[in-house]
């Protein structure tokens, strides 16, 4: 129903605006696992997003480009990690409540 009125809105739309309009962009790096996942990742996204809500209810047209790493070494280099971590300390598999 949110969503839906959202849409409707077009609350995360935006056009580029006119020339004299005031604008503000934020980056965030690429997302990509390179090890565990910390509450840094979380800190770090967090900052960028506040600035862009924040700036566009400033009324600034706000460009908040998101994207993602895809060339897989990232990636890679996780697995490799795990494998070297599993074969020292072994297998900690999670428990879920």
């Amino acid at each position: 129903e949110v969503q839906k009125k959202w849409d409707e809105m077009k609350v995360f739309e935006c056009d580029a605006g006119e020339a004299s309009d005031e604008k503000f962009m934020v980056t965030f790096p690429y997302p990509y696992m390179n090890g565990m996942l910390h509450i840094g990742h979380a800190y770090s996204l967090t900052k960028a997003v506040f600035a862009a809500h924040f700036n566009r209810l400033l009324g600034k047209k706000v460009l908040f480009p998101f994207g993602f790493h895809c060339t897989g070494m990232p990636i890679q280099a996780a697995a490799n990690k795990l494998t070297r971590d599993y074969a020292v300390y072994g297998k900690p598999y999670p428990t879920f409540p």
